[in-house]
């Protein structure tokens, strides 16, 4: 059995602070490039509810999946019937 390293409350700390900032950082470019996308897919969603549209939300079949969309469905139009 191989000893395990022994990280010294600096280095911790340097690494937590880290994570932080590549966190921050990836949302940033993140914001960058998604920001147009998500923009124009409101826009469209906005659209189609204005004229009448539907707009249909679903998952791949898990609980998990099915909650997102009600989640979802609920919090941008109301509760589903």
């Amino acid at each position: 059995m191989t000893a395990r390293p022994v990280i010294i409350p600096a280095m911790l700390e340097q690494r937590i602070e880290q994570q932080f900032i590549d966190s921050a950082d990836l949302k940033y470019q993140a914001a960058q490039v998604l920001s147009k996308p998500i923009a124009a897919a409101v826009q469209a969603l906005l659209a189609c509810v204005t004229s009448g549209g539907k707009v249909l939300a679903c998952g791949n079949g898990g609980s998990a999946n099915l909650s997102d969309a009600s989640s979802v469905s609920a919090r941008s139009w109301g509760p589903l019937p």
